[in-house]
């Protein structure tokens, strides 16, 4: 079984994914993403020039202001990163279930990256803007324009969860972690009823 997980920026799905219990095996996208940057480093380096390279590995702080000042070559790193993230995290999908273990995918661009057709459901963390915010200054100690354009670019994140005909689990992460905390062990006890069944 793969469970997806997803939310906007600063919703909390990060701290959501650490609550699910020992029968899961959360697939952080974020931590792959590191990965897939050296295991494609010769395509990289192809497409951005070896000015990326520092100490013979991908510099994230030398590929991020190249990549996204430019839209283009923001797609241009997807179209390289992308389809191995999506081969890995399917890799691992199936090793997690040969062990008798649930696996979640959490990527805040499940659906872009085309893993919600691999999902049996897909649960959304939804948090409030002001919720978010105020988690992103104390955080990333970015301003709130810059948490403004963040939010805008990911506007989309959700939004075609309602027509994938799978079950989408809405979890909400307004600041109380005592109902947090229910929500998920509910989901968590919901999920393995249905495996027991």
């Amino acid at each position: 079984m793969i469970i997806g997980l997803t939310g906007k920026s600063c919703s909390g799905k990060d701290y959501v994914s650490r609550m699910f219990g020992d029968d899961f095996v959360v697939i952080d996208e974020d931590k792959l993403g590191h990965v897939a940057l050296d295991s494609n480093k010769e395509k990289l380096v192809a497409a951005f020039g070896e000015s990326i390279i520092t100490d013979g590995r991908v510099d994230r702080k030398k590929l991020g202001p190249i990549v996204f000042s430019d839209k283009a070559k923001l797609e241009k790193l997807n179209s390289i990163s992308h389809p191995w993230m999506v081969s890995e995290t399917l890799r691992l999908c199936r090793i997690a279930e040969s062990e008798g273990k649930i696996a979640v995918i959490n990527a805040a661009i499940l659906e872009k990256m085309g893993f919600v057709p691999y999902c049996n459901e897909v649960v959304l963390v939804s948090s409030p803007y002001s919720e978010r915010l105020k988690r992103a200054l104390l955080r990333d100690k970015i301003t709130p324009e810059a948490f403004e354009k963040r939010d805008e670019s990911q506007k989309d994140i959700g939004s075609t969860l309602t027509s994938i005909g799978k079950k989408v689990t809405i979890i909400i992460n307004d600041g109380d972690k005592e109902s947090l905390s229910r929500q998920v062990k509910e989901y968590c006890d919901s999920i393995l009823g249905k495996r027991s069944q």
